[in-house]
């Protein structure tokens, strides 16, 4: 496909991709495509984002059609490129704005915890977070509490390299989904489709000596923390 410069995009496309709502990061990315047809990886680490990908990411939930090619980097390496479809999408919206009310009481259900290392932290510090990604599952009309969960910025972001890479993030099966340990780490049968289990702990404040009592002691028996809980649990 050619790429489109923004005079070829007509003004209703632009008005409408223009009135989505969208993160930062999908805005910039969405600019740098009208104005010049296409955008790369390379384009979107100079930019300033650390995983590029996200950003193309966000803009295809906001609701725009990214279409995924290959281009060369300075270096000459094959990286992928990104193109707008100009088309509005009649289907599919894009994601339902978050109340701070409703992102208030998931934090407060939780304890202001994250459902996945359980550490404690301050409300801005916790993301609300789809239970099924977004990109797979989409959003109901009206929000439900059972559809979300807070993660810290951590597990938030392993959630996220972990969905994308995925055998399902190309099925898009919101059921599989449903019965991973990233939507339900309280109950699941599966991890990203595999057969596994995990525990993840955060040690936090007066906590952090019990911690360090058990990587002294790990450390005088040659072995990993993990390895000293697995080994005693299995006892």
């Amino acid at each position: 496909m050619d790429n489109l410069s923004a005079a070829q995009y007509d003004a209703e496309y632009i008005a409408w991709i223009k009135g989505l709502p969208m993160s930062k990061r999908a805005a910039q990315a969405r600019d740098h495509l009208l104005e010049h047809g296409s955008l790369t990886t390379e384009q979107l680490s100079v930019m300033g984002y650390e995983h590029p990908p996200r950003a193309i990411r966000d803009l295809r939930d906001a609701g725009a059609t990214v279409v995924t090619g290959s281009a060369r980097n300075s270096a000459g390496k094959r990286i992928a490129s990104y193109t707008l479809v100009p088309q509005m999408s009649t289907g599919r919206t894009g994601r339902v704005s978050i109340p701070k009310k409703f992102r208030d009481s998931i934090n407060k259900e939780y304890g202001y915890r994250c459902a996945i290392c359980s550490g404690k932290f301050e409300g801005r510090e916790l993301q609300c977070d789809h239970r099924v990604p977004f990109g797979v599952g989409g959003d109901s009309v009206t929000l439900d509490a059972a559809d979300f969960m807070p993660l810290c910025a951590s597990d938030n972001r392993s959630k996220s390299w972990s969905c994308e890479h995925c055998p399902n993030w190309t099925v898009r099966d919101p059921d599989v989904c449903s019965k991973c340990f990233w939507a339900f780490p309280g109950g699941y049968e599966h991890v990203e489709t595999r057969p596994e289990r995990r525990v993840s702990l955060t040690f936090q404040g007066d906590e952090v000596v019990v911690f360090d009592n058990l990587k002294d002691f790990a450390d005088r028996q040659r072995m990993s923390v993990q390895d000293l809980i697995k080994d005693n649990l299995g006892k």
